[in-house]
This record gives structure tokens, sequence and C-alpha cells, in this order.
């Protein structure tokens, strides 16, 4: 049992790693192109992959649904996180976006007990107040050089990735992972390919290579992450996705000479302690419902 677990932790750790290094890339890529191109060739190279994967697992079954309108609000919550996050990359460092993000287990739980009537405990609301207040020394609002825009977007992005990951988890009462992945992924493409008269920009043949080793990089952090969640615990997979923050303040220092400010790391630590306070809190309660 305890290396199925460490299995599934090794799996989170690559996954943080590979969904670091997307957030670079993007970052990177966008200076020059769009984010809806980005998405586009992304989305192309992934449709195969998981259509393949659903045939494999499933059949020729593994393609059909009697819920499409729900596989639409769900891509559509998909391509809005997406969106908001990856915008929110462009504005702002790396790290600091990315702490932002770090308070979605906070925002999932309050929206959890809205819209689930999960209701949470003591230590979680302490938890929730101790995240906003994190988000708060990230942002900085007293101070004169605030991006309102990619903090607002990393907020609304944060928000939408909480709104799907309840909605997903809806859905996945009938639906399979593979299936939902795939619909979101040709969601983003029909979107992206009807803004590509006014959002495409022919790239250079190492553009390109960017471009497709972002779609090779995301695959691979879904791969992990997925098989993260299918051997350890959701609390372990939850802790050991914060060390995304690590890589991303590498990410930030060598490719674009970002250092945090002190008011950016202590928000960040607060971040991630409330969110190991959510996460644990979770456990306990898992915990006391099986006893």
């Amino acid at each position: 049992m305890k290396r199925v677990v460490l299995l599934g932790g090794a799996f989170t750790l690559i996954g943080s790693f590979f969904f670091s290094a997307q957030d670079a890339l993007v970052k990177w890529l966008s200076t020059d192109f769009s984010l809806l191109q980005l998405l586009l060739v992304r989305s192309s190279i992934m449709i195969p992959v998981f259509a393949l994967i659903c045939v494999w697992r499933f059949g020729s079954r593994g393609l059909m649904t009697q819920r499409p309108g729900g596989h639409l609000l769900r891509a559509t919550f998909n391509l809005v996180a997406f969106l908001s996050y990856y915008f929110a990359i462009t504005r702002m460092p790396l790290v600091d976006a990315i702490s932002i993000a770090s308070a979605y287990p906070v925002i999932l739980a309050v929206m959890s007990g809205v819209i689930l009537a999960e209701i949470p405990s003591g230590r979680q609301i302490m938890a929730v107040i101790v995240g906003f207040i994190g988000v708060l020394f990230i942002i900085q609002p007293t101070g004169g050089e605030v991006d309102w825009l990619g903090a607002g977007a990393a907020l609304f992005g944060c928000f939408s990735f909480a709104a799907l990951g309840i909605y997903t988890r809806h859905l996945s009462r009938t639906e399979s992972s593979e299936l939902m992945l795939l619909s979101g992924a040709i969601f983003i493409l029909l979107v992206s390919l009807m803004s590509s008269p006014w959002t495409w920009q022919t790239p250079s043949l190492s553009s390109l290579l960017l471009m497709l080793g972002l779609s090779g990089v995301a695959l691979v952090g879904q791969y992990a992450i997925t098989n993260g969640f299918r051997y350890a615990p959701v609390y372990l997979v939850g802790a050991l996705e914060y060390t995304t923050l690590i890589w991303a303040t590498l990410w930030g220092f060598f490719l674009f000479a970002e250092v945090p400010t002190v008011n950016v790391v202590f928000g960040a630590v607060l971040v991630v302690l409330s969110g190991l306070a959510v996460v644990l809190g979770e456990r306990a309660r898992e915990q006391e419902d099986a006893s």
C-alpha cells in the first residue's frame, strides 16, 4: 500500500513540474502569439490522444454521451478558466500569478459549502480567511504598481477552476474523465479556430516546436496528475501540488529575471498553509465519516 501511495506522490511531483513548465512556455510564447493560437495548437495535439485513450479503454461507446449539454457547460468553464489564468501569466510575474491560483482549494471549499451544502469546519473557515489575507499580500492592493487586470484575471481564473472542479465532480457520476477531457479539448479547438482569422500568426520553426512542446508538456502533466489522484489520497496530491510554486520561482528567475518580493513570498506562504489546512481538514472529515 505504501508503495502505491509513494507512486502517486511521485506522479504528482512530476505533474507539478510539467504544469509549471507549461505555464513558463505560455508566458514565453504569449509575447508573440495570442493565447487562443497557443490553445489551438495545444488542443489539436490533445484531441487525437484523448480520443485514442477513450476507444482503447471503453471501445467506440467511450466516445458517446447522453449529456452533451453537461459536457458543453463543463467545456465552457474549462475555456474561461484557462484563458483567465493564462492571461494573468502574461501580465504578472509567474510566481505571483501561480501564488494567487494556489488559493484554488480555499475558494473550492467556499463554493462547495454554498453550492453543494458541504458545511466547512471551523478550521477550514479560518483557513479561508488566512488564504484571503495571503492573496491580499500578493496583490498588494495599496501598492502603486498593482496590475489590477492581471490580478483580477488570476482571481477570476481561480473561481473558474473551482467551478470547473465542482461541475466535473457532478458530471463524473455518469461520464468518464477521458471523455470530459476530450470534449473540453474539442470545444477549445472550435473556439480557437473561429478566432484564428484574427489571431493566427504563422510561427517560425523554432516557435512551432515550442508550441508542440507546450502541448506535449501539458499532456504529460495531465497524465501524471491524473495518476497521482489514482494512486495517492487527495490530501497528499493537494499538498504536493504546491511544489509548483518552487518551480515557478525558478522559471521566473532564470527565464524572465523575476525576483519575488517579500510580500509575495509571505502571501504565498499564507496561501499554501491555508490550502494545506483545507486539504488536511477534508482528510480528517473522511476519517471521521469512516469511523
